[in-house]
């Protein structure tokens, strides 16, 4: 038994649990239980970790300080969550076991932070979970759109119509053609695929191989299909603009100047660029801009009169006889905030101009403030009105929007510790070694923030944390050398994810 726990074995687990992580975002395996298994294996993997590691066993004071803090605030958030009011009956049905489990997800940063930086990957273990990866996600979404046999990014049924039917006039559209194979949410999949175009990028730099341009093609052209706007468009941005900071440090900072960089880059990127315009992100734009409604005058049927004698407008009728010809998605208006208990905001959501009655997120972040505003609580600003809550209202699609109402301020700071420490490594290694590679880290880091706050679902879930966090920290900790490089026993501290 003592043989089984050491720190090589550790390192397998990790490792397995990685580069397998793709599968359990498959629709058949992604579940409460799925979830709650994978953060329990990471609980086992940090305890084994701090039995075997003395130098790990430093940062338990640390720790004990950061949950004790989060302690707290979970009893003074759950015992504020209890005198809340809504028009709702059952007030969105909170409860603690719900919240409890959800502060544990939102918590694995604390843990895989200090386990990928003990663990230390070398970088034949990187690349092998990289490269598992993106044949994983890309070469599935790839193969089960070609094959028809792909679900919808935006519609969760199978697609209409495989890559080859964007040329063709079918009266297809976004809806019908973005292809997400079998995994369960498109958002968090996009998010994934995009930080890692950069690392693509500094494989193509550093190893000019027919393998690195075979998978960043793989994995741009997957992103293109997801057709959602982060992994369609944002691929190819940010992989021109890793371009155009290596010709920063070519040309100010005498980065080796290779033209094979550029030719590669060109052959990459190109045939994404000439894609796009067919693609279903751009088609989703264009369906999007173009959604006008027929005006319409029938108010006055719905006008009655009050005991008062003057004339009012029924609004519960109106809304029940025009929510559908004003465009408001029936799940909203019928089941996550229902309109005969509120006709008054309900009628005023109407009235707003139909880009914004068809924009998901706006209706989303409208109805939790309304709730908020009914509650009329002043704590509800720092300790927020728990994420059970928003959840059986509606999931808002915007990070840190959802942990400001959730969390309020105090619990959204505690959650954001291990992001806001992980952004200290990396800008301090970046000051000390400021080239491509600390650029790229830092850029990743950012652009993980970006897409939580654009699109949404990422910080609460561990579809994207795991990666980001495991991404982040090769750049924010040494990767160890391999025992024979003596490139290695030279230089301890420089990074090897690509060389």
């Amino acid at each position: 038994m003592k043989y089984f726990f050491k720190m090589e074995n550790l390192k397998k687990i990790v490792f397995f649990l990685l580069i397998t992580f793709p599968i359990f975002e498959i629709t058949f395996f992604y579940n409460s239980i799925t979830t709650l298994i994978r953060v329990i294996v990471i609980l086992f993997c940090f305890i084994w970790l701090l039995c075997i590691s003395k130098e790990s066993r430093k940062i338990i004071k640390y720790l004990l300080f950061y949950f004790a803090l989060l302690g707290i605030y979970f009893l003074c958030h759950h015992f504020h969550s209890l005198n809340f009011s809504s028009l709702v009956p059952n007030n969105f049905n909170y409860t603690i076991m719900k919240e409890f489990l959800y502060f544990l997800k939102l918590s694995m940063p604390v843990f895989l932070i200090p386990l990928f930086c003990y663990l230390k990957f070398n970088k034949e273990d990187v690349k092998k979970i990289i490269f598992g990866w993106i044949i994983m996600i890309s070469g599935s979404i790839i193969v089960l759109n070609l094959t028809n046999l792909s679900y919808g990014s935006y519609s969760d049924e199978p697609i209409m119509g495989n890559f080859f039917t964007w040329f063709q006039s079918n009266g297809y559209n976004y809806y019908d053609l973005a292809s997400k194979g079998f995994f369960m949410y498109a958002n968090q999949i996009s998010t994934w695929l995009l930080l890692l175009v950069p690392i693509c990028f500094l494989w193509i730099k550093h190893t000019y191989s027919k393998t690195s341009i075979a998978l960043t093609l793989l994995l741009l052209f997957s992103c293109i299909l997801l057709g959602t706007r982060v992994a369609s468009i944002g691929s190819i941005v940010i992989f021109i603009l890793c371009f155009f900071a290596y010709l920063f440090f070519v040309f100010l900072h005498k980065e080796e100047w290779n033209k094979k960089i550029l030719f590669n880059c060109f052959l990459i990127s190109l045939p994404m660029i000439l894609l796009l315009p067919f693609s279903p992100s751009i088609n989703r734009m264009d369906v999007l801009g173009s959604i006008t409604e027929e005006p319409f005058n029938n108010a006055v049927a719905l006008l009655v009169m009050n005991g008062d004698g003057y004339v009012s407008l029924d609004k519960t009728k109106y809304i029940e006889e025009h929510y559908k010809e004003k465009r408001i998605a029936e799940q909203f208006v019928l089941y996550s905030y229902p309109y005969e208990y509120d006709p008054d905001f309900w009628y005023e959501i109407l009235e707003l101009p139909v880009e914004k009655r068809i924009d998901y997120r706006h209706l989303e972040t409208a109805i939790v403030k309304r709730v908020v505003e009914i509650n009329d609580n002043s704590l509800d600003k720092w300790l927020g009105i728990t994420n059970t809550r928003i959840q059986n209202i509606f999931n808002i699609e915007r990070d840190f929007v959802l942990q400001y109402y959730a969390f309020g301020i105090i619990g959204s700071l505690l959650f954001f510790l291990p992001y806001i420490y992980l952004g200290y490594l990396l800008i301090k290694k970046w000051i000390v070694n400021f080239d491509l590679n600390t650029s790229i880290g830092l850029g990743i880091y950012l652009l993980y923030f970006v897409c939580s706050y654009a699109s949404g679902n990422n910080m609460n879930h561990l579809s994207t944390i795991i990666p980001f966090v495991f991404l982040s920290s090769l750049f924010a900790f040494c990767i160890k050398k391999d025992k024979n490089s003596e490139k290695g026993r030279k230089n301890k501290e420089e990074y090897v994810i690509m060389s």
